[in-house]
């Protein structure tokens, strides 16, 4: 069960996500837009949420979902989400961790001497509390100015005489972020819609380009460029307005801290991932491709030894899986308990998961104590042999009443004389030839039989006939049979 909370849009958020990926660990991310929503990783692991969530939302998501621990990576300087995310794991009861950025500028922001790695662009850099503080500063100078502090206080440049013919905004390429320039009159060629973080030599590029006296930046760490931005203002003497980290985003842990948290975190709800897959009717080439892409993630396969054989025609990364071609639910279970350091395990079933499969009986077993507790499985349906056969007989079967003479005993006669057509899986004593003389028996002679064996393969043989026709031929015990029946045929009633 997923009981972690990533509250992201940043590039930390981006890397926890990838972490949670990369070590299999369940976790729900929180993003604002849909663009933070893209750049995540596609994994079954990640559960995204995209969209603004006010403090009740947070609540109320964390009170359902069961949450244990929240990991709040939004930007240093997304004060009001911070305190909403914060108020709202007070409430929830949750467990809140701040992962901060590591400092790349002054520790002791809104002083005018710096001190650490920004110290040595002193002479070019002016510390400001905020962005209105940067706007005060920058009204009484000339020149045409590079802001890229984001689009929430985007109005406050407004304050600037001549703003819309002295600002270029560096935003991110999002529809949300060009309409927020658009809506404070900055068009056309003053908006510059790409993703960081930026090097020296792009930074540089852009301000010698533009033609910039100043650049108004935030001070958000290392992950957001920030030094690059300052070496490249220096490199062409245009003046850094930094706006300082505020006092708060002192508080909280590393990147590589809340990595070992989560690890922590995500080890106490880790169930062990089963994948019962079915693989269709002959080769895994009737497997749909949810299916095969839930093999290739499994670390070792159970089932008949044909069918864990014909995993290495899936390619490399299945020619690698361990596969142990055993089949029982008890036995598959008994290995597993004895190789804790499997963690994905897939069971191969023949044909559909649904229709007479050792699927079933895995699933119940599976949901039962003490299993329910170690393990959670995902069932993948294959392509069915009644499926696969009416399409090949160019027929519909929602009238077809299935059953099954494979390992279990059904009076097909009473099946077909109560039905129109009867769908059977055959099997052991129960063959065609066997089938055939107990419809003859039952009077049942006017019925059109097909059998199908070797379905999907090379040899694959579709024969259709009556009774007694069929019953003069030999075929292999696994097959399938379509029998339909004329409504004026008599027999059993």
């Amino acid at each position: 069960m997923c009981r972690i909370l990533i509250f992201g849009g940043t590039t930390e958020g981006r890397l926890l996500a990838e972490y949670c990926h990369q070590q299999e660990i369940e976790a729900y991310v929180s993003v604002v837009s849909g663009y933070g929503a893209d750049l995540l990783p596609e994994s079954e692991y990640l559960h995204v949420l995209s969209g603004r969530m006010a403090r009740e939302a947070m609540e109320g998501f964390m009170k359902r979902a069961s949450i244990r621990a929240v990991f709040d990576a939004t930007h240093p300087y997304a004060a009001e989400a911070t305190r909403n995310i914060k108020e709202a794991c007070g409430r929830a009861g949750v467990s809140y961790l701040r992962v901060t950025r590591e400092s790349a500028a002054a520790e002791n922001p809104g002083g005018d001497s710096g001190k650490g790695p920004a110290a040595a662009f002193a002479s070019q850099v002016v510390y400001v509390h905020s962005v209105e503080e940067a706007v005060c500063y920058l009204k009484d100078r000339e020149g045409d100015i590079l802001v890229t502090t984001g689009i929430k206080e985007l109005a406050a440049y407004t304050a600037l005489p001549g703003y819309e013919e002295r600002l270029y905004v560096r935003v991110l390429p999002s529809c949300a972020a060009i309409s927020a320039c658009e809506d404070i009159g900055i068009r056309g060629k003053r908006i510059i819609a790409m993703q960081g973080p930026f090097s020296e030599e792009m930074n540089r590029a852009m301000m010698r380009q533009l033609g910039v006296r100043y650049l108004v930046t935030k001070e958000a760490g290392a992950a957001g460029g920030f030094l690059e931005k300052l070496s490249a203002a220096e490199a062409l003497s245009v003046t850094a307005v930094v706006i300082g980290r505020p006092l708060e985003e002192r508080d909280g842990i590393t990147l590589d801290a809340a990595k070992i948290h989560l690890k922590e975190a995500g080890t106490v709800s880790a169930k062990r991932k089963f994948s019962l897959i079915g693989t269709g009717m002959g080769g895994l080439g009737q497997m749909t491709l949810a299916a095969a892409e839930a093999l290739k993630r499994c670390d070792v396969l159970f089932g008949a030894r044909r069918m864990t054989d014909a995993a290495e025609t899936l390619g490399e990364a299945a020619s690698k899986i361990l596969r142990v071609p055993i089949y029982g639910n008890r036995e598959i279970l008994e290995w597993l308990e004895s190789h804790p350091e499997h963690k994905r395990a897939g069971v191969l079933y023949s044909g559909d998961t649904g229709f007479y499969s050792g699927a079933s009986g895995m699933a119940a077993v599976l949901s039962e104590k003490p299993y329910c507790d170690s393990y959670e499985f995902t069932t993948y349906p294959g392509i069915s042999s009644v499926s696969y056969l009416c399409a090949k007989m160019g027929r519909s079967w929602e009238h077809v009443k299935l059953i099954s003479l494979h390992g279990r005993d059904c009076d097909a006669a009473q099946a077909l004389a109560q039905n129109p057509a009867v769908f059977t899986l055959l099997g052991g004593a129960h063959t065609v030839k066997e089938l055939c003389e107990q419809l003859l028996r039952a009077g049942l002679t006017d019925v059109r039989i097909t059998a199908g064996e070797r379905l999907s393969y090379a040899d694959e043989r579709i024969v259709t006939g009556t009774p007694d026709q069929l019953a003069t031929m030999e075929f292999t015990s696994l097959a399938v049979v379509l029998m339909e029946r004329n409504e004026e045929s008599e027999g059993v009633r």
